[in-house]
């Protein structure tokens, strides 16, 4: 099982159709896939439709082992399972815990149910709090996702150094991996402003910026919208998004 985590500092990049695109394309290949909304803006689990007796902020909020599979649930979307969010997560990031950043992985620690998935992929909320700490801590592999605007770029800048500083500690996640940054949202042809930021991001990150990079096309908000796959939609621009998403899939498999 790969655990990835998915996030930004900067919201409205696209971070939640990028995961359902990601989870989509590892379905394509085959793949069985948990996606875990620790977003209390719980746009995955909204898009997924994925609801149970328990959700990840009962998980999170009780700290015990191995009760993280407890809160999957099956979701519309064939293949892909879910551990939903909700609102009262917010809670989380300032209510006095015991080692609140670990509640995470102390959650799945032993949990079985998790055997089962090939890919488990998290989608962090836009923010450098409890949560995306919980997140970075128990995932293997951390992507960043960004579209090619300034404050976006400025948010994976903060993004990573949250990353780096995890990576730092031993009592944290020395061994997550940085599987690099993919950029949303571009124009088509692009603007000078697109050509620009890919630019700054190719000179800072180099071999680390993920192609193919993602078009900004309707499809990716229809397919949040009506909460169903790339798939299930019609249409030239879905098909072209399934594509790149399936390349990315591949990528995320393929890599230790």
């Amino acid at each position: 099982m790969k655990i990835t985590a998915i996030g930004n500092r900067k919201g409205g990049v696209g971070k939640t159709s990028v995961t359902l695109g990601l989870a989509t394309g590892l379905r394509l290949i085959g793949r069985r896939v948990l996606v875990i909304d620790l977003d209390p803006q719980a746009n995955v689990t909204e898009a997924l439709e994925g609801s149970g007796e328990f959700d990840v902020f009962d998980v999170l909020y009780g700290g015990e082992a191995g009760t993280l599979g407890q809160a999957i649930t099956t979701t519309t979307w064939a293949g892909i399972d879910l551990v939903p969010s909700s609102e009262s997560l917010a809670r989380l990031e300032s209510e006095a815990l015991l080692t609140p950043e670990m509640r995470l992985k102390t959650a799945a620690w032993g949990a079985e149910e998790l055997e089962q998935y090939d890919h488990v992929l998290i989608d962090l909320p836009p923010a450098l709090g409890r949560l995306t700490l919980n997140g970075l801590i128990w995932a293997d592999r951390v992507l960043a996702v960004t579209e090619p605007a300034a404050f976006s770029v400025k948010g994976v800048t903060e993004f990573l150094e949250t990353v780096k500083k995890v990576k730092s500690l031993p009592h944290l996640n020395p061994e997550l991996d940085f599987l690099g940054i993919i950029i949303n949202k571009t124009s088509s042809p692009l603007t000078s402003e697109h050509s620009f930021q890919i630019g700054e991001l190719e000179n800072t990150y180099g071999e680390d910026i993920r192609e193919p990079h993602l078009p900004l096309r309707t499809a990716m908000q229809d397919s949040v919208s009506t909460r169903s796959p790339l798939t299930k939609l019609s249409g030239r621009g879905a098909a072209i998004m399934t594509e790149k998403f399936v390349a990315h899939a591949r990528y995320l498999d393929g890599v230790n």
